[in-house]
């Protein structure tokens, strides 16, 4: 496929087929954890109501993506670079609280702020791009 099959946004499908697949494997992780209740998966994910929220997170990054990807109206690079960092980071931090709980140090604490900083910039980005583009 060509880039203007793709809107020049094939970086958001690529996202979101990445997403997409660890949100399947969250829902694994899941059921052994809360419904198989694997000692291993247990231990490692002592939290399990923030790996739930990963899961969740993960899929909406997912649909999120898809839909952007969808309108093949073309966003900037440093737009779509946003939106992919983000939707990966941004669920990815929680993966981390359900293992490690709340007690996060300073520096993930400064990378929560980041990875939600650029997660809002390019969806919020790419918003208003596709609003403007739907009022010409």
């Amino acid at each position: 496929m060509s880039r203007v099959q793709h809107g020049g946004n094939v970086l958001l499908l690529r996202t979101a087929c990445i997403t997409l697949i660890i949100g399947l494997i969250l829902a694994w992780c899941l059921t052994f954890t809360k419904l198989v209740k694997i000692p291993f998966m247990v231990d490692l994910f002592q939290h399990p109501d923030k790996l739930l929220s990963a899961h969740l997170d993960f899929l909406m990054m997912t649909m999120l993506l898809f839909g952007f990807y969808a309108s093949k109206i073309t966003l900037p690079k440093y737009v779509q670079w946003s939106m992919a960092i983000g939707s990966l980071t941004n669920p990815g931090l929680f993966i981390l609280a359900a293992i490690v709980g709340n007690d996060l140090s300073a520096f993930i604490l400064l990378l929560v702020v980041v990875s939600f900083s650029l997660t809002t910039f390019g969806y919020g980005l790419g918003a208003i791009k596709l609003l403007r583009y739907s009022l010409k």
